[in-house]
């Protein structure tokens, strides 16, 4: 399932920027072509924001305490 999120997530953002530029660089005299591109922009946007959001929400950081007096080892990442 992160797999399809993450998907999801590629293309909604690929929706965001690709409609974003058409609604900013449209030179059209068609005024409602920019709000269409506008709102497919933001379509895009609140998509790729909610998986993003999915993606994320189940990982937590990890914290680990050591005990006083024991050797940290450093582990190649």
């Amino acid at each position: 399932m992160q797999k399809l999120y993450a998907i999801a997530c590629v293309i909604g953002w690929g929706f965001f920027y690709a409609f974003a530029y058409l609604a900013v660089a449209s030179l059209n005299d068609a005024e409602w072509m920019s709000v269409i591109y506008g709102l497919l922009s933001f379509a895009g946007f609140v998509a790729g924001m909610l998986c993003w959001v999915r993606l994320v929400r189940g990982k937590r950081p990890v914290i680990r305490t050591m005990p006083t007096g024991v050797a940290r080892v450093r582990r190649p990442l």
